[in-house]
């Protein structure tokens, strides 16, 4: 009998386990542009799309971007553990930042486009249920990425 009782019980504990999404690889492409236009365009791109945008290396072509969205705000294009309509969900913050690179190659540029997304849940701020701001509940579903890497070809 116990013999029987053990695929049940492995089932019912794997069950219980929070499977989450998880993140993309970096994408890499490579653009006709030259690195200055390459990050002119990604620039514009990701301004369109809400993003504040930073440059961070202007000698090799470097942006940081965020995108910063309360509950689902972000929805397009982060995925999550929490279920969209669930308490967490309505309470969490999600940031999504993408670093884009362009450098030099032979008639052209190589792209470098990578992300994370640090979820908060400000709304339990000064509760018991108060959760650390952390990289691993919500990650980038690599929409934008690859529309970044789809515009610059």
């Amino acid at each position: 009998m116990r013999r029987s009782t053990a695929p049940l019980l492995l089932l019912t504990l794997a069950g219980c386990l929070v499977w989450g999404p998880k993140a993309p690889e970096p994408v890499t492409a490579r653009s006709s542009q030259p690195p200055r236009e390459a990050v002119r365009r990604a620039a514009v791109a990701l301004f369109i799309a809400g993003f504040q945008v930073t440059q961070v290396d202007s000698v090799v072509g470097g942006l940081a971007a965020s995108r910063t969205r309360v509950a689902n705000g972000n929805e397009e294009f982060v995925a999550c553990k929490l279920p969209r309509n669930s308490e967490g969900a309505a309470n969490r913050e999600t940031t999504l930042r993408i670093a884009f690179s362009a450098t030099p190659a032979d008639a052209g540029s190589d792209l470098r486009i990578e992300s994370d997304v640090v979820t908060s849940y400000p709304g339990y701020d000064g509760t018991p249920m108060a959760i650390s701001a952390n990289e691993i509940d919500c990650v980038s579903n690599g929409i934008m990425e690859r529309r970044l890497a789809d515009a610059l070809r």
